[in-house]
């Protein structure tokens, strides 16, 4: 029989996609009819808004307390006349975000204000994030209306209406984290004067209506004034090129266009020797060139005022500017030196979008009380690296221990017996676990900034838990469960063989009763029209044969002239539509499937099945016909090792795109792969019910990979400071704890009362009980052979009395027996029911129940300590005593 090689088919088709896709240079939308503009088009443009930044004065800027119309706008994008942006409630989002202290206003003129009155870091780097609420426009600003047929990019069919704007807030309040990057100093560097960098924003926005949004801006930061402006830029909107018009003084603003001259010029420099393709470095979404696309949605701008407050530092505590000075250069230059807990930063956000029209703040005092919300707070990115180091750590402590109670439960069940006990599902939930985990940590060490050696590290582990230890404990138990699924898919075979021999057997009756039907018929038709002879003459009686014999014609007396053999052609024609059609003659049709497979005939060219319809196999053709039909319903290790990786591969990639979905499917998606994971001790309990097996594992084994897999749901759902910023959801994390114990504690019931006690006994084949109720009645009797005075096989003694009495040899009081266990030679006492003692004798509740764990009986009725044939039956399923065979546990 040839080999089965279909298994190969989806390697080979990854293999073939991963060939023909286009290379990521290719840009596949270079198409005849594309309005997509050149990268030299994007350097033209960079190049005049450049220009313009540099030939304006501040007081060329409309944003200015006291400059009121008539328009004194910029040659740039976004801020022409016929816009109709909100920007004349600039003044008013200035007088929002800026402070009225005057450190503060003495710090944005430049002034030294030593020392600071308020302690504030000088590096910024981290994540803020908290919760923002709306804010009205002022009563004389209308907000503006967006057209989006003018925003509609052209293509080869015409423009492509986009659906809404992207980033456009309709709810009152929601969520907002902020991701933080902040350049080095850029003061000295410039020869000009006062401490300016640059920054990096990315702001994640969750509406309470809607789905989230995320939003990249870039900006300046004034260390001295503790104050950030960023913008997002795009086709519509030059914001990096204005951002010096929207500062609150002439100071500010030659500071930060000397900054964004240095930074942009560097930035065209790099487009012209291509060391970069990008047609927008400063894009406002996170996914570059992807402006201009017609399948992209315009979005909404967006400006950002970040001011910093006082650090959330630890209870009953208040550090000093210098103290907070130190541990910054302790973060970055560690000397290993004791640091007490480092506080949280916090900012207050001031956003505005002119062209969507709508203003956001972030949620703290004077609005909202501090303990309902105190701004933006979060950790430095020192602090978050290290808060993510001891997760990564901990969490590969957990897989080392998960990998050590594998290894001790694999030397346990180092035996068919006990392997043929283990669900292979059980365990290869565990395995699918582990590998998503590998794949999940490769993934978030591209994303998390200085934890990419330690996510691999731990990546490595889960790994090898999965390939090397895991995959080794599914070959062994697959070896002993595939002639178990032979034997059941064989029986299965056979009774469907049964059947279609049952069913053949009536259809031939069927046949032979219609035949003897017809035959009857006609001779009762050819009897009535024979005609009457004279008086006296008997009738004559037409046989069947000669009736038809009498119905066919004379032969022609013509001479036989040769007709041509048809050919092939012929052969393969349809018959004229003239032609005699064939009739029913109520046989039953024989179909001969073509094989996909070299070397496999149709199952009547094999002589698996009768070539004539009807005809009954003989004990040769069904033994090979079930053979073969066992080994197609089979599957091999190959197959299941293929589906399993198959299964992963594509639970990864799904989750990847789940990331990106709204925040409500996000929960749904990621809490139901949670729950279908902690389900892997389900195969079990269905293993233990339908074999009726009380325990498979050991409890340390049990246990301990119950808590330790439930350990990092608890991380995500109920820590705030995870390293992927996951909100806590107790409810969730209730119900995920909640069904993983239950069902560790359905097995721990099992062991105890019995693998089938919470499932009718209909839904289930009978299966042997070890633990049986011993009764002491005289014609219902179920002691141990031996024991009992009116048992014809008392010499047959499977165990010996340990206390042998004249009344009664074992009796050691009422309702027990004493009995010798012969494995270890020692006493073993055992409860009975007695003969008056009902129908159990009240064995049947829980300390009962419990006595009875302590011994075994096997069906040959001999008796030993539960521990004793336990160990016994790893090894051997023959019976000690008498090597009669004992079904599995």
């Amino acid at each position: 029989m040839a080999t089965d090689r279909r298994g190969a088919l989806i390697p080979l088709l990854i293999i073939t996609w991963i060939i023909l896709s286009p290379s990521p240079q290719h840009d596949h939308r270079a198409v005849i009819g594309n309005t997509r503009p050149k990268i030299e088009d994007a350097i033209a443009e960079e190049q005049h808004s450049l220009e313009v930044l540099n030939n304006s004065t501040y007081e060329a800027s409309r944003f200015k307390t006291d400059i009121n119309p008539p328009w004194l706008g910029l040659n740039l994008t976004g801020f022409e006349e016929d816009r109709t942006y909100a920007w004349d409630a600039w003044p008013h989002i200035r007088g929002l975000a800026s402070q009225s202290t005057e450190w503060w206003q003495r710090a944005i003129r430049g002034d030294a204000i030593e020392p600071r009155p308020v302690p504030l870091y000088e590096n910024v780097t981290g994540y803020v994030q908290g919760r923002w609420a709306r804010q009205a426009l002022p009563d004389h600003i209308s907000t503006p209306s967006l057209n989006l047929t003018a925003y509609a990019p052209e293509n080869p069919f015409g423009p492509v209406q986009p659906r809404d704007f992207q980033g456009n807030v309709s709810g009152d309040a929601g969520d907002v984290q902020i991701k933080l990057t902040q350049s080095a100093l850029a003061g000295a560097t410039l020869g000009v004067p006062g401490n300016i960098t640059e920054m990096k924003v990315k702001i994640t926005l969750w509406d309470d209506a809607i789905e989230h949004n995320q939003i990249q801006l870039r900006g300046v930061y004034f260390t001295e004034a503790a104050f950030g402006l960023v913008s997002t830029t795009s086709d519509k909107f030059a914001g990096i090129f204005a951002l010096p018009h929207l500062m609150p003084n002439d100071y500010t603003f030659n500071l930060s266009r000397t900054v964004l001259n240095e930074s942009i010029s560097k930035t065209i420099a790099r487009q012209i020797s291509r060391d970069t393709t990008s047609l927008h470095p400063w894009t406002t979404s996170t996914a570059e060139n992807n402006l201009q696309d017609p399948f992209v949605s315009p979005q909404c701008e967006l400006i950002v005022w970040l001011q910093q407050e006082e650090p959330v530092s630890p209870p009953a505590q208040r550090y000093s500017t210098g103290f907070l000075a130190f541990l910054e250069r302790e973060l970055k230059f560690p000397t290993g030196a004791f640091l007490p807990p480092v506080p949280e930063m916090r900012f207050r956000m001031t956003a505005f979008s002119p062209d969507c029209g709508y203003i956001i703040t972030s949620a703290g005092p004077p609005t909202h009380s501090a303990a309902v919300a105190n701004h933006l707070t979060g950790p430095k990115m020192p602090v978050q690296s290290s808060r993510g180091l001891h997760a990564v750590l901990l969490y590969t402590g957990i897989l080392g221990i998960q990998v050590l109670l594998l290894l001790r439960q694999m030397r346990e069940a180092s035996t068919p017996s006990t392997r043929s006990r283990i669900s292979f599902y059980t365990i290869a939930g565990m395995a699918l676990g582990d590998g998503f985990v590998t794949l999940s940590f490769c993934t978030l060490g591209t994303v998390l900034d200085g934890l990419s050696l330690n996510l691999m590290a731990a990546g490595f582990v889960g790994f090898s838990s999965m390939l090397f230890f895991g995959m080794r404990f599914l070959i062994d138990i697959w070896a002993v469960h595939a002639p178990e699924l032979r034997r059941r898919e064989r029986v299965e075979v056979r009774a469907e063989l049964r059947r279609r021999e049952e069913i053949m057997a009536e259809l031939r009756a069927a046949r032979e009763r219609r035949a003897a039907d017809a035959t009857a018929a006609a001779a009762a038709a050819a009897a009535a029209a024979t005609p009457t002879t004279q008086e006296g003459v008997s009738d004559v009686v037409i046989t069947t044969e000669a009736a038809v014999a009498a119905q066919v014609p004379a032969q022609s007396t013509l001479p036989h002239i040769a007709e041509p053999a048809p050919t092939e052609a012929e052969l393969t024609l349809p018959l004229p539509f003239t032609a005699a059609r064939p009739l029913d003659t109520g046989a039953t049709p024989t179909f001969y499937m073509p094989s996909d497979q070299a070397g496999l005939l149709p199952a009547q060219q094999a002589g698996l099945m009768p070539i004539a319809p009807l005809t009954p196999l003989t004990e040769d053709q069904t033994a090979r016909l079930t053979e073969m039909l066992t080994d197609a319903r089979v599957p091999s290790f190959a197959s299941m090792y293929i589906r399993f990786f198959v299964l992963l591969i594509a639970l990864v990639f799904l989750s990847l795109n789940a990331a990106g979905w709204p925040s409500i499917a996000q929960k749904i998606y990621y809490t139901a792969i949670a729950f279908l994971y902690l389900s892997f001790w389900i195969p079990q309990i269905h293993r233990n019910a339908r074999r009726n097996c009380r325990r498979a594992f050991e409890w340390e084994f049990v246990l301990g990979q119950a808590a330790l897999r439930l350990t990092p749901f608890v991380y995500f759902y109920a820590y705030p400071k995870n390293i992927i910023f996951a909100r806590p959801d107790y409810i969730a994390l209730a119900v995920l704890a909640t069904w993983q114990w239950l069902q560790v504690l359905t097995l721990l019931s099992q062991a105890f009362l019995g693998p089938r006690w919470f499932l009718p006994a209909s839904w289930m084949e009978p299966a042997y009980d070890y633990h049986p109720i011993l009764r002491a009645d005289a014609e219902d009797s179920t002691l141990p052979l031996g024991f009992t005075p009116s048992s014809p096989l008392a010499a047959r003694r499977g165990s010996l009395p340990a206390k042998p009495k004249a009344d009664d040899s074992n009796s050691v009081g009422r309702g027990k027996r004493l009995f010798d266990c012969a494995i270890c030679m020692q006493d073993l006492e055992v409860p009975v029911v007695e003969a008056d003692g009902g129908e159990d004798g009240g064995l049947g509740t829980a300390g009962w129940v419990l006595a009875r764990m302590g011994y075994m009986v096997t069906p040959c009725r001999h008796v030993f300590h539960t521990g004793c044939l336990e160990g016994w039956m790893k090894y051997r399923l023959q019976c000690p005593v008498c090597r009669e065979g004992l079904p599995t546990l």
